[in-house]
């Protein structure tokens, strides 16, 4: 299919897809004369590399994780599956530093209920 089509199968502008080409996240497809050519695999892979992003992924995180790894038939799975093993370790990380913070504004708050500078009551 050319790349309108393809574009309009995966929610994306064909400038987008370039620049995937471009970077190195989608292999760059057959050509037929000045036009690119893609297969299903392509879809695939640009619905995946959508979804990471939707997910908190960065294109050049992903590009990293697609060093040295053959993309000709799509991004392999244990790609992926690595990939988002390391975004929940990061979350969980993020998660426990919110939980900290979150607890310490409870902590203020409470403290700022009994303290002695509690001027509410003066408006």
């Amino acid at each position: 299919m050319y790349i309108g089509k393809f574009s309009e199968l995966t929610g994306t502008t064909p400038k987008t897809i370039r620049f995937y080409e471009s970077i190195g996240l989608i292999p760059e497809p057959v050509r037929k004369g000045k036009y690119r050519i893609y297969d299903h695999t392509y879809i695939e892979t640009v619905k995946q590399i959508k979804r990471a992003q939707d997910l908190g992924f960065k294109l050049s995180e992903l590009k990293a994780l697609m060093e040295g790894v053959n993309i000709k038939r799509g991004l392999p799975a244990s790609v992926i599956i690595d990939a988002i093993r390391v975004k929940r370790d990061q979350l969980k990380i993020e998660l426990n530093k919110l939980n900290l913070m979150d607890n310490q504004l409870l902590q203020l708050q409470n403290e700022l209920k009994t303290t002695i500078c509690n001027v509410d009551s003066a408006l």
